[in-house]
């Protein structure tokens, strides 16, 4: 009796999970299991965030097929930002992943941070088999630190879909990293791409997807950091 009674206590003292729903994007290339009431932010919300200062950065700009947040929208509508999210990117080129990639993922943060203010470091910059697919990806852990806001800490999943390249950002604030990291990890084990990698890339092809990826989450960055700028 007395264990039974410990273990119940117990169970009500641990962190629950919340409740899961299926997530699938608009391009129907990828879907995952994620908290329910989570949807993907609309590009006149995400305009409406950006009137917001307390929003974080990454939420003040939506291109639906291509650069999206996924959370509690509702909340965020509310001013409430204190919650994980999704970030995701999707771009249609594959990278090219060679020994340095390492290097060259930190060099492309770096330039990024150069034009948005923004710091970002990052570690634990490893290949990693994903989802039920067990598909191979480049996965790390980012720490992005504005100038004006809250740091924010990431799991990005960099992961080939297809021909296609995905990347799925795990978001949260920085000081509450420890306690989402292995739900975020719990979510990234549901993911299930619609197409695995494309066989024989031609050298061009190879070249072209960092480039593109980079080159799309630069343009976003920019465009946050243009509008901030002028609404001060």
């Amino acid at each position: 009796m007395a264990s039974r009674c410990f273990a119940l206590t117990l169970a009500l003292l641990l962190p629950q999970s919340p409740p899961q729903a299926t997530f699938r994007n608009l391009n129907d290339s990828f879907h995952l299991e994620l908290p329910a009431g989570w949807r993907q932010l609309a590009p006149n919300e995400a305009s409406g965030l950006a009137a917001d200062p307390a929003s974080p950065l990454p939420l003040r700009f939506s291109q639906p097929r291509r650069y999206y947040a996924v959370g509690p929208v509702d909340d965020w509508r509310r001013g409430d930002f204190s919650g994980p999210w999704l970030q995701v990117v999707e771009a249609d080129e594959e990278w090219y992943v060679g020994d340095d990639f390492a290097d060259e993922l930190r060099r492309m943060w770096q330039q990024e941070g150069e034009k948005t203010g923004v710091r970002h470091e990052l570690a634990e910059i490893r290949r990693e088999k994903i989802g039920g697919q067990q598909l191979e990806a480049v996965v790390a852990v980012r720490t992005s630190t504005p100038k004006d806001a809250p740091a924010t800490t990431s799991l990005d999943v960099h992961a080939p879909s297809g021909g296609q390249q995905v990347t799925l950002s795990f978001t949260c604030r920085s000081e509450a990293f420890d306690r989402w990291q292995p739900e975020f990890r719990r979510w990234l084990g549901t993911v299930v791409f619609a197409r695995v990698r494309r066989q024989n890339l031609t050298l061009t092809e190879r070249l072209q997807g960092p480039l593109l990826t980079g080159g799309l989450i630069g343009l976003a960055l920019f465009f946050l950091y243009r509008y901030t700028r002028r609404r001060r």
